[in-house]
């Protein structure tokens, strides 16, 4: 695995935030602030089941990434918790309590997968979780580099938090698989326990996503996530019998997208 750097960022966040919702795309938009809700549930989750194999990994090199790894996730859900109480103070205490709720909910899922579910059902989570989010991660800076997703010209902290984001989940995109290959390693396992992982986490992301369309006077529909609009084949290759997250080519733009928080010596 290439070097992965812990950058300790902590975004400076107004009281007010003026470049969330409703957004270019109200669609898109909801989608990433249910996503932003989940994650001081979910990267916990994937802290406490690779701690909790730290002592199996016989493999020195993956013993430091996963150490990095949970470096980097311990970062993300503390800045998304911070933005998270903004959002929901905007939206006002009804919508948050909904919210709310299914946070809890999902909070109580993971505190239940670890102390109740099997090593390899856990690492097959992480894995599946973090296949997803490299592809979305790189569709993302896809439709950057090639110009074709629309926005409105700002470049404020919740595009700035997710941009950071999304590069950090590129940079670390081998350790869950690779971990989950040293320890475990069924391709079928892999294959189904990912799939069940994405359906667990979308459905709360899909509730929350419909609390929140209500909430901007939109239907509260069903809607496939956005970025599989343009980011199937990239899902669909997570599921191949030869995919190896080292193998995919990452574009210039997730370095430079690192570089304003990355130590000089680095």
């Amino acid at each position: 695995m290439s070097d992965i750097t812990v950058r300790k960022v902590k975004f400076e966040f107004p009281d007010e935030l003026d470049d969330v919702l409703p957004g270019v795309d109200l669609v898109r938009e909801t989608y990433l602030v249910a996503f932003s809700l989940a994650m001081p549930y979910l990267e916990p989750y994937l802290i406490r089941s690779l701690r909790s194999v730290a002592d199996d990994i016989t493999d020195p090199e993956l013993s430091v990434d996963v150490r990095e790894f949970i470096g980097q996730e311990a970062q993300h859900f503390q800045n998304h918790r911070r933005i998270n109480d903004i959002i929901k103070g905007q939206l006002g205490p009804e919508v948050a309590a909904e919210l709310q709720a299914v946070e809890d909910r999902l909070d109580a899922d993971y505190r239940r997968f670890n102390a109740e579910k099997s090593r390899r059902f856990n690492l097959v989570y992480v894995e599946g979780f973090e296949a997803m989010t490299c592809a979305l991660a790189m569709q993302m800076v896809d439709e950057v580099s090639s110009g074709t997703r629309a926005g409105d010209g700002r470049f404020g902290p919740w595009q700035q938090l997710w941009a950071w984001h999304a590069a950090e989940e590129i940079e670390h995109r081998t350790v869950a698989f690779d971990v989950y290959d040293h320890l475990e390693g069924s391709y079928a396992y892999r294959v189904a326990g990912s799939l069940r992982a994405q359906a667990h986490f979308h459905r709360a992301v899909d509730a929350m996503q419909r609390i929140l369309l209500a909430s901007q006077g939109a239907p509260a529909k069903h809607h496939l996530p956005p970025w599989l609009r343009g980011g199937r084949s990239r899902y669909l290759a997570t599921f191949k019998p030869s995919y190896d997250p080292a193998d995919l080519e990452v574009d210039p733009l997730v370095a430079m997208a690192l570089a304003p928080y990355t130590p000089a010596s680095d």
